[in-house]
C-alpha cells in the first residue's frame, strides 16, 4: 500500500487531498496494465471508475477535444463527478500502467476536486 499511497501523493490531481483520504484510496486502488490500442474508457458507457496514469500515454477523444494524458494525470473523473455516462473515449497510445479506483470509492467531494483540477479541455 505504501507504493500506491506514494503514487497518489505524487500525482498533481491528488496534491490537495488529506492523508486520510489518500490512505483510504490507496487501500482500494488496484493496479492495471493495458497494451497499446486498448480502450480504457468507451464513449457513452456508464462511469465505473477513474484511472491515475503511472506510466505510458493515453489518447482522450471527446466531442470537443482531442488530447493526450500521461504519468500523473487522471482520466474518467468527469463522468463520476457528474454521475453519468462517459463523454469520451480513452485508449492506450503506449503500454499503460495505472491505478484504477472504482466509482463506489470516489466520494462526491473528491470527484468535485478532480473535476476542478481538470476543467473542460
Amino acid at each position: 500500500m505504501t507504493e500506491v499511497y506514494e503514487a497518489l501523493r505524487a500525482a498533481p490531481a491528488f496534491a490537495d487531498m488529506s492523508d486520510e483520504t489518500l490512505r483510504r484510496l490507496a487501500g482500494v486502488a488496484t493496479e492495471a496494465e493495458f497494451p497499446p490500442g486498448h480502450v480504457l474508457i468507451e464513449y457513452d458507457m456508464p462511469a465505473s471508475g477513474l484511472y491515475l496514469i503511472l506510466e505510458g500515454r493515453v489518447a482522450v477523444q471527446a466531442p470537443t477535444a482531442r488530447l493526450e494524458r500521461g504519468p500523473g494525470d487522471v482520466v474518467g473523473e468527469r463522468a463520476i463527478a457528474r454521475g453519468g455516462k462517459r463523454g469520451g473515449r480513452v485508449s492506450a497510445i503506449t503500454a499503460v500502467r495505472c491505478l484504477s479506483i472504482a466509482r463506489e470509492h470516489v466520494e462526491e467531494e473528491l470527484a468535485e476536486q478532480l473535476l476542478a483540477r481538470y476543467p473542460e479541455d
